[in-house]
């Protein structure tokens, strides 16, 4: 009998030494220069939700930025910056993908490709 206890104590105690490594969510910033109304923003916050390891997306549009909290452990700000690209929008040093900056609205593109110059949501 003693050596459950024995083995339970163990396991328990595994397991808060598992939980306590458990990483935290991080958050970081990425500048979406392009990122215009409210429409950009809940086209990047909608597509952002579903990028594995993302717990929350918050866009600024009149500041230009995205503040996303992901765990590094199951993505990294690279992946980040690419799916906010595949949307089409910039992402610091990310370019957006051609095709899907092509299929934004017109309210959603550059001024000079017709977008509205001061456009905020």
């Amino acid at each position: 009998m003693k050596k459950v206890y024995l083995l339970l104590f163990l396991v328990a105690g595994f397991s808060l030494n598992v939980l306590a490594q458990a990483r935290k969510p991080v958050t970081v910033k990425i500048q979406t220069p392009d990122m215009q109304c409210e429409d950009c923003k809940k086209r990047i916050e909608d597509y952002l939700k579903y990028e594995e390891g993302v717990t929350k997306v918050v866009a600024y549009p009149r500041s230009k930025y995205v503040a996303v909290t992901y765990y590094t452990d199951r993505t990294n700000i690279e992946n980040i910056k690419t799916a906010i690209a595949n949307v089409g929008y910039d992402a610091d040093d990310v370019k957006a993908d051609p095709d899907a900056y092509k299929k934004l609205p017109k309210d959603c593109k550059k001024p000079e490709d017709g977008g509205h110059p001061k456009k905020n949501g």
